[in-house]
């Protein structure tokens, strides 16, 4: 069975299409994130009106957590599908705040409701420099992700009883006898940061918490979640390239991300026949580590791709997670915006473990710290080589 990943061009978010088909029968399709408004417009709507006008559906969209990088162009899409219908969209996995409580809807104070809905205007970011396609949202109640869910009469997170996406309440989904995916993150621990998180926010800005799942608590939880990441781990200092050696690269301590909307992150493995994808969203690498060993108790686990976390975040990578996993294919999606993404460190700790196979980094733009390792000494000795996935189709086979 041959397996394709669209990796579409989504600045520093991601947005993958997978499709395959099953004993020669129609394909099949999962979307995994949507980057940003013009990630849709441009690349990925043009391609899902291909697939509903050939008869084919979205088994299942995944918007693996609340960040504009992965889901605002999730707005698009789903504003234009809820007008046009030219997709069916089988099942959407998307956990809102709706997911984390446990009372049924409530009132809200009208002063409450006021702050609520000025946190709604602000939209999906307090950045003002905005690179130009990343802030074209409406900003008004009824827009956000889960409003247009509901507008479109979408089956939301029905695979979990319209629970939420949690290790906890159920590890295994099947798509078809021989199509799987295997939930690694998050867990009921990294959901209840996320949603501690949100009560501090509240209360700072004067709205007194009440665990309630109206609508509008829906709306203004995506928007003020998304802001989260300006409190980011800041990057240290680097050492100049003319002077940073491979060996500096491999002595720089890991420090683990910790910001609850990464946590939160709804990472899997996609096995698909003999097949096996990783994929990490921006998981944390503490969970993803427990939740491997539960699902394979011995030895390195050897993946046909693995979906680096975070962008190539060094944040997101630690010494046991690489002990554990390897890949002959490794993907990085990230223009390098923001955050200078994917950090040297990352690809370095990849590539120097010793192995008798040879790996391949896939990256969707060419960077300055993917042109860092495109070193013709390096590969040779690290039994490595660097590929672009930055021009039309944008897909990586399997």
């Amino acid at each position: 069975m041959n397996v394709f990943i669209k990796v579409y061009p989504a600045k520093n978010g991601d947005c993958f299409l997978i499709s395959f088909s099953e004993n020669e029968q129609i394909q099949k399709h999962l979307l995994i994130d949507c980057g940003y408004a013009d990630t849709v417009k441009a690349y990925l709507k043009n391609d899902l009106i291909r697939i509903g006008e050939e008869g084919g559906i979205l088994e299942k969209l995944i918007l693996t957590h609340i960040d504009a990088d992965h889901i605002q162009g999730a707005i698009r899409l789903l504003k234009d599908n809820n007008l046009l219908k030219f997709i069916e969209i089988k099942e959407i996995w998307h956990n809102s705040y709706r997911h984390l409580s446990e009372k049924r809807q409530i009132g809200i104070d009208k002063s409450h409701k006021r702050i609520l809905n000025q946190i709604i205007r602000r939209g999906y970011t307090l950045k003002k420099n905005d690179v130009k396609g990343e802030h074209e949202i409406s900003a008004e109640q009824g827009t956000t992700v889960g409003a247009l869910i509901l507008q479109g009469k979408y089956s939301w997170n029905s695979d979990f009883e319209g629970n939420a996406i949690c290790t906890d309440f159920k590890r295994e989904i099947s798509i078809s006898e021989s199509v799987k995916l295997l939930l690694l993150s998050p867990n009921k621990r990294k959901l209840e940061q996320l949603k501690s998180f949100w009560r501090d926010e509240l209360y700072r800005y004067g709205v007194s918490y009440d665990d309630g799942n109206s609508e509008l608590y829906d709306d203004a939880f995506e928007m003020l979640m998304s802001w989260e990441k300006d409190n980011a781990i800041k990057r240290s200092v680097e050492i100049s390239a003319e002077k940073e050696t491979f060996q500096d690269l491999l002595e720089k301590p890991f420090k683990e991300d910790n910001t609850v909307t990464n946590g939160s992150s709804i990472a899997f493995i996609l096995k698909i026949q003999e097949k096996n994808l990783l994929f990490l969203a921006d998981a944390h690498p503490d969970l993803i580590v427990q939740s491997l060993k539960e699902y394979n108790k011995d030895g390195i686990i050897k993946f046909d791709l693995i979906k680096v976390s975070h962008h190539g975040s060094f944040n997101n990578i630690s010494k046991d997670l690489l002990e554990l996993v390897d890949s002959p294919k490794y993907l990085i999606s990230t223009n390098g915006g923001r955050h200078n993404h994917p950090d040297k460190e990352t690809i370095a700790h990849i590539i120097n473990r010793q192995t008798n196979f040879h790996r391949e980094i896939y990256f969707n733009y060419i960077t300055d710290n993917s042109k860092y390792f495109d070193r013709a000494d390096w590969k040779k000795k690290y039994n490595y080589s660097i590929h672009y996935l930055n021009q039309a189709p944008y897909n990586l086979s399997l």
